[in-house]
């Protein structure tokens, strides 16, 4: 699937697509706020880990009228996969990014919003997992607003939330 609309977004332009050879370098100069770099890897270093890991990366630009304002990049370990949990697919949001000059506008909503349609469409669709670095200005009040729930987990010092649906 190349295209996801958000069902639940805030604003109905807000949407999912394959990153082409047009949106690369726009998708590459898209950065997060002073201070929120410690919390998410830059958009060079995760297209380069979908290249290292084409058979679970899924990166999409987030895009608002067909302009990219974010990135996100779900792992995806399908139900066929040697690191399946019980041979059951598993769906963990890897990276979420918005562009600094967009940010406070839903869009990270309706980004979530589209992965989770998006999942749902997908064999044991039935959660999502992420992580976050703690500290101040963590997106984890963000994803907890979003009824993602800590799971006691904690993976090189980041905690773990999942959604379920």
């Amino acid at each position: 699937m190349q295209e996801t609309q958000a069902k639940s977004a805030p604003d109905p332009a807000v949407g999912l697509r394959t990153i082409t050879p047009q949106d690369l370098g726009k998708v590459l100069k898209l950065r997060v706020g002073s201070g929120q770099e410690k919390f998410v890897a830059d958009n060079a270093k995760s297209l380069a880990e979908a290249y290292v890991y084409p058979d679970r990366a899924w990166p999409r630009a987030i895009c608002v009228d067909g302009e990219p304002v974010g990135f996100a990049m779900l792992d995806v370990v399908g139900p066929d996969h040697p690191e399946a949990p019980n041979g059951r697919a598993s769906y963990f949001l890897w990276r979420l990014m918005i562009d600094a000059d967009h940010q406070r506008r839903g869009y990270g909503r309706a980004a979530v919003a589209a992965l989770v349609e998006h999942i749902k469409s997908l064999p044991d669709g039935r959660a999502l997992t992420t992580s976050y670095v703690p500290g101040e200005g963590t997106p984890g009040p963000f994803y907890e607003g979003l009824g993602f729930v800590p799971t006691g987990e904690v993976d090189d010092g980041e905690v773990v939330l999942r959604l379920s649906w």
